[in-house]
């Protein structure tokens, strides 16, 4: 079974055109092995951040108390904080984007069920059609009470966010994953 990759590209600084692929975590610092030592950027501490791809699929960044700080789309990392593909990442002198993350799937169920597929297809319920009684104008609470309520859900993985609507009348609900549980969004 091939593990789950991410995959960060370095868009400035000594090690432009570098890309990082990351099954686990990585160490990033002056002192860090391989990789993590981003061409050996002066500007970034001894340990500097470290990014950690979970079993699940999703990608985390924290700042291990360096002197310059870790940010990310423009703003500093003061806690751990979810990535997602299209993420910037500036520590020392250098910039990384995120460019591929694993698509999150169910957790398996036990050790001889099949690999989680590598995507979900989400597919809107049906839009109901009106039966004959409905054409034939019968109005009122009975015909509201036999029009079966349309739910359509898109799930965006990638972007860790779904939408929720009803009936296709109402606005959609938009839900987003922080990385432990899902929040209802603006």
């Amino acid at each position: 079974m091939r593990p789950a990759m991410a995959r960060l590209e370095v868009v400035a600084g000594r090690a432009l055109g570098m890309s990082i692929l990351l099954d686990d975590e990585l160490l990033i610092g002056r002192h860090a092995e391989g990789a993590g030592r981003l061409a050996d950027d002066e500007e970034i501490s001894r340990s500097h951040a470290r990014i950690s791809l979970d079993r699940s699929g999703f990608c985390a960044i924290e700042d291990l108390g360096s002197t310059n700080g870790t940010f990310v789309n423009g703003l500093r990392v003061a806690s751990p904080q979810t990535l997602s593909v299209g993420d910037t990442i500036e520590l020392g002198g250098t910039t990384l984007v995120v460019r591929d993350l694993p698509v999150p799937g169910p957790p398996k169920r036990n050790a001889g069920s099949a690999e989680r597929p590598a995507a979900h297809d989400v597919t809107p319920a049906q839009r109901h059609t009106p039966g004959p009684e409905a054409e034939a104008g019968e109005t009122g609470a009975r015909a509201a009470a036999s029009e079966p309520l349309t739910v359509t859900l898109h799930v965006d993985f990638a972007a860790r966010e779904a939408t929720l609507a009803l009936d296709g009348h109402s606005d959609p609900i938009r839900l987003m994953f922080d990385g432990t549980s899902w929040r209802a969004g603006p």
